[in-house]
């Protein structure tokens, strides 16, 4: 793929990145905010990253922003909360239309970019807080989003297992905090929240479009020009530490079908023969846990595996029956094994290897696919572009797959199972 990357240091803790491919008719922008994840403030961060994105002193209510950003040929602004290893990353995103595709080649990118600068600098305040009007309707996106997360049992049960995984470390937290925390937040405690953040925070803001805009970087570069930063550096990369033995722990929701999640933790650093190991044992249709524990003994209704580079941790996850649960996390240690004895024909190491190359290929059909991807790889702890991670993924040997897989430990295992009969 031919793009112009660059990524420059504009500001005490921020950084700005921009990705030029010629195929893009919009222009996108992403303003990411790490922090590190803190149960406490975590459903705050995430309710004034929502309320600046939806409103601001130009455009005072969701419903006047938003009109006005569909005059601008169908753009888009939102907020976005995920985690990466022990932080919070808080995204507020835009995107718009080239120019030259407007009906009199309109500057929309730079009205655009006011509504963005607006929003993050010159946000909808008042009497020391955010708009309560505004703020109410952002709250409540922010606890059905918290119940969204429990109600979705398969992710519910991830986050139920990383409770014990990564017990006292920040990435055993929500992303989104808790519902209890998040109730009694207020319009000013909130606003000053935000505050926090744009001191404090770490900030990646990154581009992609057509062609390399300059005058971005530089608007963005003046924008925080003296602005009070107060910035630590970080590394997301963070290696969990691992356990004496394995922990084992049951919990009874109410749900009908049982959750099974396995952890197992590595201080094994080379990450390519990981990545290749974690596609054979359950990264892919193809991987092993798929097509004998899912397929072939019908023990589950999915089964697969993640590995979470920035803690060193591999997470199997699968959906059972109360009565197979031993019997599925017995076939999960035993599909594992087969790995760590070398039973890994040419064929999954081929299958393996063509199914990343597959995926990495599609990086760049899309602008959030290249964001995504450069921002994953800075969490790992180092930028690489799709081209040299094929090259690399390429070179892994079966050898160095079986060597990457005895250095995995079994860490906890966890099990969400419906409440007892009475």
């Amino acid at each position: 793929m031919s793009i112009l990357y660059s990524r420059d240091e504009i500001g005490k803790g921020v950084s700005f990145t921009s990705i030029a491919d010629s195929k893009f008719k919009t222009n996108t922008i992403r303003i990411k905010f790490i922090t590190e994840l803190s149960e406490e403030t975590a459903a705050a961060n995430a309710l004034a990253v929502g309320t600046v994105a939806a409103s601001n002193s130009r455009y005072p209510s969701q419903t006047e922003l938003s009109a006005r950003i569909n005059e601008l040929y169908g753009g888009a602004i939102f907020a976005d909360v995920e985690k990466a290893g022990d932080f919070q990353v808080l995204t507020f995103g835009a995107s718009v239309i080239n120019n030259e595709y407007t009906f009199d080649n309109e500057d929309i990118l730079n009205e655009m970019l006011d509504i963005i600068e607006c929003c993050i600098f010159e946000p909808n305040i008042s009497d020391g807080g955010f708009d309560r009007k505004e703020f109410q309707y952002r709250k409540q996106d922010v606890l059905d989003s918290i119940d969204t997360e429990i109600n979705n049992k398969r992710s519910y049960a991830i986050l139920r297992a990383q409770k014990t995984i990564f017990r006292d470390e920040p990435a055993s937290y929500s992303s989104y905090g808790t519902r209890e925390n998040a109730e009694k937040l207020t319009a000013e405690s909130v606003y000053q929240r935000y505050l926090g953040l744009l001191e404090t925070a770490a900030i990646e803001i990154y581009y992609v479009g057509a062609e390399e805009k300059p005058e971005i970087k530089e608007r963005f570069r003046k924008a925080f020009a003296g602005k009070k930063r107060n910035c630590k550096k970080i590394q997301i990369k963070a290696a969990s530490p691992m356990k004496p033995e394995a922990e084992k722990v049951t919990e009874r929701f109410d749900v009908n079908q049982s959750k099974l999640v396995m952890a197992y933790k590595t201080d094994y650093e080379d990450i390519y023969p990981v990545i290749v190991m974690n596609t054979i044992l359950g990264g892919s249709p193809v991987s092993k846990l798929f097509a004998n524990v899912r397929e072939k003994m019908s023990l589950c209704y999915y089964c697969a595996s993640s590995f979470a580079g920035s803690k060193n941790t591999l997470i199997i996850d699968s959906g059972i029956e109360n009565e197979n649960i031993e019997k599925a996390e017995k076939a999960i240690n035993e599909q594992f094994e087969q790995i760590k004895s070398g039973n890994i024909s040419d064929e999954e190491m081929e299958n393996a290897v063509l199914s990343l190359v597959n995926s990495i290929k599609g990086i760049g059909d899309t602008p959030a696919s290249y964001i995504s991807w450069y921002f994953r790889t800075m969490c790992r702890g180092k930028i690489i572009d799709p081209d040299e991670e094929i090259k690399q993924i390429k070179l892994v040997s079966k050898e160095q797959v079986i060597e990457c897989a005895k250095s995995f430990v079994p860490d906890t295992v966890y099990v969400m199972t419906g409440n007892e009969e009475e």
